[in-house]
């Protein structure tokens, strides 16, 4: 019965939202990866078109974070999301030598090799100051609590949407009476405009307008992705009754941003070369770009693509392979070194052709994707097993 229930679950998954899951995942990888640099226009190509998985990661969210109450997303976010963070976080650190080929597992195993007021510190920070760089990737853990605890604050302005944004309102009608849809897009464009003037500042273009403009400081770029998850999620059924029209639309903006954003990088480049931030995945070109992208995705019928649905089916996994990556690429890294390849890639003279850079990143993705997604097919089996377990003994 509980496989029958497992193969409903499947069943009923969006494979558009699990591809862009996967997409984003892959993405996360790769910037994790990369030592490439941004060199020349090939590096900073592939650096670009690796840059936003976490802004993917935040729109996704959005398109369920307000569908339960407070209690219930605060219990599972904690369930499901936080302790498994900071689990993850807590075997980083006592690891972290055997992932640095620096100790075997067994000493891991039978000695302390960090320091637990250090630990404590580093947590209480919310990701702020994550002092061990193997767990330095799960500040997202923290900023997505804080934003689970903003909750009642966001909540009210979405009690419209989630009620009746669905296909038993009209299709041109789904604002109708909604009294909260000009607060909302108020707090999105702010918080964009403002996302754009902080983009100017951390590159250095501001210096060559006449008058400077500070950011204001409430900076809430991920609340902002998540606000605009929300939004697509509401107007899903529009998207999909206008999917022609609205996906050519949106393929462009996506091809126009990603070029905007390269020869604007390209720019910054020209009066600092240490100054990447167009690269981030926070900046106002991310926004738009990986908006069109989900947009895109949400135009396209997947449910009969049968390549689309196999690629999907990893999207139930990507939480646990964010976790994991990044243990399991270091590892690599230290017995490896930097640029292992496994011998596939001739280093003589570097990165010096596009078939290299191509190859550096297929092969160091592929590999921590698929051990990541085979570690966590293990993880999710063996907790579901134990639950079966659990509740067939509490029958008894």
């Amino acid at each position: 019965m509980t496989r029958g229930r497992d193969k409903e679950t499947i069943k009923k998954r969006d494979p558009g939202i699990d591809l862009i899951r996967v997409i984003a995942c892959l993405l996360v990888i790769g910037i994790h990866v990369d030592v490439m640099g941004t060199g020349d226009n090939s590096k900073l190509l592939i650096r670009l078109l690796l840059s936003d998985g976490v802004t993917l990661f935040f729109i996704l969210s959005g398109f369920f974070f307000f569908k339960k109450g407070f209690a219930d997303t605060l219990k599972r976010t904690l369930r499901g999301i936080v302790f498994p963070g900071v689990l993850v976080m807590l075997l980083s650190y006592q690891f972290a030598p055997f992932i640095r080929h620096e100790q075997s597992a067994f000493y891991c195993l039978t000695h302390i090799n960090f320091d637990i007021c250090m630990f404590i510190t580093d947590l209480l920070s919310w990701g702020g100051s994550i002092r061990e760089n193997l767990a330095g990737h799960l500040w997202y853990i923290f900023t997505y609590l804080e934003l689970v605890l903003a909750y009642p604050l966001l909540k009210p302005l979405y009690t419209y949407s989630v009620n009746n944004g669905n296909s038993n309102v009209d299709k041109n009608m789904l604002y109708a009476g909604d009294k909260y849809c000009r607060y909302r897009w108020f707090i999105i464009g702010f918080i964009f405009i403002n996302q754009i003037i902080m983009d100017l500042n951390m590159t250095g273009l501001i210096s060559l307008f006449p008058v400077q403009i500070s950011p204001f400081m409430l900076y809430t770029a991920p609340a902002m992705l998540l606000m605009i998850g929300a939004e697509i999620g509401h107007l899903k059924q529009l998207i999909k009754s206008k999917s022609r029209k609205i996906g050519i639309i949106v393929l462009i903006v996506c091809v126009m941003t990603f070029i905007a954003r390269f020869f604007m990088q390209k720019l910054v480049f020209s009066y600092n070369q240490s100054q990447d931030f167009y690269l981030y995945w926070n900046c106002a070109f991310a926004t738009v770009q990986s908006t069109a992208f989900v947009v895109m995705i949400m135009c396209m019928d997947l449910r009969e693509n049968r390549i689309v649905n196999f690629i999907a089916r990893a999207g139930r996994y990507t939480f646990y392979i964010y976790l994991l990556h990044y243990g399991l690429y270091y590892m690599f890294y230290y017995r490896y070194e930097p640029d292992w390849s496994f011998g596939l890639i001739d280093m003589t003279g570097g990165y010096d052709t596009m078939a290299k850079e191509l190859m550096h990143i297929l092969v160091r993705v592929s590999t921590v994707f698929i051990m990541s997604l085979v570690l966590s097919f293990l993880i999710v089996k063996i907790t579901e097993y134990l639950k079966r377990a659990k509740q067939e003994i509490s029958s008894k």
